[in-house]
């Protein structure tokens, strides 16, 4: 960590992708307000595009669980499961074809994602699912794009982990590239590529 990493804002000091989660449920008002932090996000034309579907209920989490994939078992231990979900024709299309329904859903998800995290909660986005399984459990139509899956709880024992990698993972420090292999100035720089 850098001398600009402790200048930065607490919740974004804090978060990680955890993968371990104690069995605490969370209250139905700690999971409206994630999903309120989610709504304020900033939007294109303030069109919003971004749907959300939270599943907390044993029988639809273990519908929802269904389209997990192997890697991404231990999701399971988390009381919240959130589908992330939007339609193109929910926000802007540029003429030459950028879907900022997609952007714009992705901010909504890092209001989520640092409220959870000043809550004192873990927050794991998943790519790992199967979007099909995904959208049948959950009755999303199909002209919907479920972008990501998103588990939420408290932080649990790593130990409970189901393997060593997994184990090994959570405890490992946080790395980043270095911000002159993401960012340049005023022009473009060849590291970037």
């Amino acid at each position: 960590m850098n001398e600009r990493f402790a200048q930065l804002h607490a919740p974004i000091q804090a978060r990680r992708s955890g993968r371990a989660f104690a069995k605490t449920p969370l209250s139905p008002d700690d999971v409206a307000l994630l999903l309120e932090a989610a709504r304020w996000a900033e939007s294109c034309f303030n069109l919003q595009p971004w749907r959300y579907v939270a599943v907390t209920q044993p029988d639809e989490l273990e519908a929802l669980q269904g389209a997990l994939a192997g890697g991404n078992a231990w999701a399971k231990a988390a009381p919240l499961l959130l589908a992330v979900v939007t339609r193109e024709d929910l926000d802007k299309t540029t003429e030459d074809g950028r879907r900022y329904d997609l952007f714009d859903t992705g901010l909504s998800v890092q209001n989520l994602v640092l409220q959870a995290v000043s809550m004192g909660l873990n927050c794991h986005l998943m790519a790992g699912f199967n979007p099909d399984k995904a959208r049948q459990a959950l009755n999303i139509p199909e002209d919907f794009t479920v972008i990501c899956l998103v588990a939420v709880g408290y932080p649990g024992d790593p130990a409970t982990l189901a393997d060593d990698e997994l184990r090994q993972r959570e405890a490992a420090p946080r790395e980043r590239k270095p911000l002159e292999h993401i960012a340049s100035f005023e022009r473009w720089d060849e590291r970037l590529g």
